[in-house]
């Protein structure tokens, strides 16, 4: 179940507590899509949702990047363990080893004080590229390049790369503001680069992602 407006994907910039300069996808023309683009967007989609149910129980490792709006990156690192279903627990430290956030099963804390209640495989979807459930509409595409609308419970919106079926960008928009989500290099299972930006807030998170081992599923899913 897709948690209320935000909560899930806000996650990964609510980690950082901080912002930075996400990087962005270059600005796209979108022309009406006919039915052989919405097919294979559709199957583009349900490609990476297949690549994304078969990720094994692992703990990922990410670099980080932080930092205030119109201030200096500040560099991190966020540990992430993944149970072979959602994402379970997360940690993100600063330099030297200082605690910005965790993240235990629904819930972030962190130096603010706040604390979020989250669907861990929300979670897992911003992580892995891959929003579940097949998409209200095909509003458009620009050669390879389609966009998809989820409307309920709030609206979504993916660029996919129908070639590659994979998702260049995602985009949640709620009362409580709107989050973009972009991707970058190989997706081997996942995502290498990885780039959240809160447009309200301007707080921004980029994660590069350098180590991945397997973790069993009994001991991933354990506090």
């Amino acid at each position: 179940m897709i948690p209320r407006p935000l909560a899930a994907s806000a996650v990964l910039v609510s980690l950082a507590l901080l912002s930075g300069c996400a990087g962005r996808v270059a600005a796209r023309h979108f022309v009406p899509a006919g039915p052989d683009d919405a097919r294979e967007t559709i199957e583009a989609l349900a490609a990476a949702e297949r690549r994304a149910a078969d990720l094994p129980a692992s703990r990922l490792l990410y670099d980080a990047k932080m930092g205030g709006r119109g201030g200096p990156a500040v560099p991190g690192t966020l540990a992430v363990t993944y149970d072979g279903t959602s994402v379970r627990r997360a940690s993100l430290t600063g330099p030297f080893g200082s605690r910005v956030a965790e993240y235990d099963s629904g819930k972030i804390t962190g130096e603010d004080r706040r604390a979020l209640v989250l669907d861990p495989a929300s979670l897992k979807a911003v992580l892995a590229g891959a929003w579940p459930g097949e998409p209200a509409s095909i509003d458009g595409c620009d050669e390879a390049d389609c966009l998809a609308v989820w409307n309920s419970p709030f609206r979504v919106t993916a660029t996919v790369d129908r070639r590659q079926q994979r998702l260049d960008e995602l985009a949640i928009a709620a009362d409580g503001g709107r989050l973009t989500v972009t991707y970058g290099g190989a997706a081997d299972p996942w995502p290498r680069r990885i780039s959240a930006r809160e447009e309200t807030s301007g707080r921004s998170l980029n994660l590069s992602l350098v180590a991945v081992e397997p973790a069993a599923p009994d001991a991933a899913s354990r506090p």
